[in-house]
């Protein structure tokens, strides 16, 4: 005969196990969502073809659009940018004052802690860069990627021929 308590043991493992798994699901989902982000360079390119798709667009708004898509997309990236570089800034004032409470062996552990974190993130940024520059579109965002809308390329440097 099964005792109450044998039971509740039973259902909470059911119930830790089913939250385990839960979580493993999401961190994956999360991280896949994460790693397949569009970059910067196709902000607008990516919303200018939603708004064609959705509005149906005729070629004329279109054109009128897109100096409109691209500046606000170029300025919502620059804003970005900064607030990515205040953040960096507010972590390592943040890891300063706390570096100063500590004892040295603790110090010690939370530089190499802090260095491992950082050697992670510019790996992932460097794997970031070189997909975009596998699929087509350079790190610096200087060619537009190959699936950019006709029409919605800058004008080259140069005239052709010249």
């Amino acid at each position: 005969m099964t005792k109450p308590w044998q039971i509740i043991l039973v259902l909470v493992g059911i119930f830790a196990a089913g939250g385990v798994a839960g979580g493993f699901l999401t961190l994956r989902i999360c991280k896949n969502k994460l790693a397949n982000r569009p970059v910067p360079e196709e902000w607008a390119p990516r919303h200018l073809k939603h708004l064609h798709d959705r509005l149906e667009l005729t070629k004329e708004q279109e054109e009128q659009i897109r100096p409109i898509v691209r500046r606000n997309m170029e300025h919502l990236n620059r804003i970005r940018s900064s607030s990515m570089e205040e953040t960096k800034t507010v972590v390592e004032i943040m890891q300063r004052e706390i570096s100063e409470k500590l004892t040295p062996e603790q110090r010690t552990k939370f530089d190499r802690i802090n260095r491992e974190l950082r050697e992670a993130r510019d790996a992932r940024e460097k794997a970031e860069r070189a997909k975009r520059v596998n699929a087509g579109r350079p790190e610096d965002g200087a060619r537009p990627p190959k699936d950019r809308p006709p029409g919605d390329r800058p004008p080259p440097d140069k005239p052709p021929g010249n």
